[in-house]
C-alpha cells in the first residue's frame, strides 16, 4: 500500500506535470525558438526562396545594412518612439490608477477606461486620422478655436510620432486596472499604519503606493520598452513610416526588407539586431531590478 501510494505520488509529482508542459514547450520551440534561429540562418545568406538558401555572403547583409542612412534613422525613430512611449503611456496611466483609487465610483470609471480597448486597432487608427485631419479634422478645429494655426499634423515629420503615440494616452486602458488592482491590493494595515504615523498626501504615495506596486511597474516597463522598440502597426497604420521617413520604426525597416524589397537576408540581419538589442535592454532593466531589491 505504501509502495503502491509513494507510485502515485512519483508519478503526480514528477511525470504529470511534464506531460502537461510537453506539447506547450515544444510548440514554443517550434514557433517561437525556430523562427529566430532560422532568421539568424539566412541573414549570413543571398536568400533565393526560389534554391534556398542561396549564396552564402557571410555579414555582407549586415555590413551593408549599417552602412545605410535609412537603418540608422529608422534607429532614431524607434528610440523616439521609445522616449513618448514611456512619457506618455507608461507614466501616465500610473498618475491616472492613482487618482481614479481616490475616487469612490472606481467600478463605473475603470470599465470607461477599459472600453477604449476593445476597439479593433485598425478602427482606433481610422478614427484618429479623421482626428488629425488638416481640413476636417477635430484637432484643429480645437486648434482654431483658441485661435492657434492648424497643423498637418500626420503630414509633418515634426508632429507624427506625437500623433501616433497620443491615442494610447486617452483612457489608459488595461494598464490603468493593472495599477489599480495593485493598490487596492496593499494590506490596509499598511496604510493604516502610515496614517498613525502621519505618512499621508504625497509622502503616502511615495513611500508605501510606489514601493507597494514596483513589481507591476516593472513588468509594465519591461513590456512598454519591447512594445515601443518593435513597434510596427500604429506607425505603419497611420503614416506607413512617412513622412520622408519620420515614423519608420525598426519593425517598418523589417517589413519593407521582406515585403517591398524582398531582400529576406537584410530583412533577417535586422531582425537579429534588433532581437539582440532588445534583449540586452531587458537585461539591464532586470539587472537594475535585482539591484533596487538586493
Amino acid at each position: 500500500m505504501n509502495r503502491l501510494t509513494h507510485r502515485n505520488y512519483f508519478l503526480v509529482q514528477k511525470i504529470v506535470p511534464w506531460l502537461i508542459l510537453f506539447l506547450p514547450m515544444l510548440f514554443t520551440l517550434w514557433l517561437k525558438y525556430y523562427p529566430i534561429l532560422k532568421a539568424a540562418y539566412i541573414s549570413f545568406f543571398n536568400y533565393d526562396p526560389n534554391n534556398q538558401p542561396g549564396q552564402f555572403i557571410g555579414l555582407d547583409n549586415y555590413i551593408t545594412m549599417f552602412g545605410t542612412e535609412y537603418y540608422w534613422e529608422a534607429w532614431r525613430n524607434s528610440f523616439a518612439f521609445l522616449f513618448l512611449q514611456i512619457a506618455m503611456v507608461f507614466v501616465i496611466p500610473i498618475i491616472q490608477a492613482l487618482f481614479l483609487n481616490e475616487l469612490k465610483r472606481k467600478n463605473l470609471i475603470s470599465t470607461m477606461y477599459l472600453l477604449p480597448t476593445l476597439i479593433p486597432t485598425t478602427i482606433n487608427v481610422i478614427i484618429w486620422r479623421w482626428v488629425w485631419h488638416p481640413d476636417y479634422g477635430v484637432a484643429n478645429q480645437i486648434m482654431k478655436f483658441f485661435g492657434a494655426q492648424p497643423q498637418t499634423w500626420l503630414s509633418d515629420p515634426n508632429l507624427v510620432k506625437f500623433c501616433i503615440i497620443f491615442p494610447g494616452v486617452i483612457g489608459g486602458g488595461i494598464a490603468v486596472l493593472l495599477y489599480l488592482s495593485a493598490i487596492q491590493g496593499i494590506s490596509p494595515d499598511v496604510l493604516e499604519s502610515a496614517s498613525l504615523d502621519g505618512c499621508t498626501g504625497w509622502n503616502r504615495i511615495w513611500h508605501i503606493t510606489l514601493p507597494n506596486i514596483r513589481f507591476v511597474i516593472f513588468i509594465q516597463l519591461v513590456m512598454a520598452v519591447s512594445t515601443a522598440m518593435q513597434m510596427l502597426d500604429a506607425p505603419y497604420m497611420f503614416a506607413a513610416g512617412g513622412p520622408s521617413g519620420a515614423s519608420t520604426t525598426q519593425g517598418i525597416y523589417i517589413y519593407n526588407a521582406f515585403n517591398r524589397d524582398y531582400n529576406y537576408g537584410r530583412g533577417s540581419a535586422a531582425s537579429v539586431v534588433l532581437m539582440l538589442v532588445v534583449m540586452v535592454m531587458t537585461i539591464i532593466q532586470m539587472h537594475f531590478e535585482n539591484a533596487e531589491k538586493e
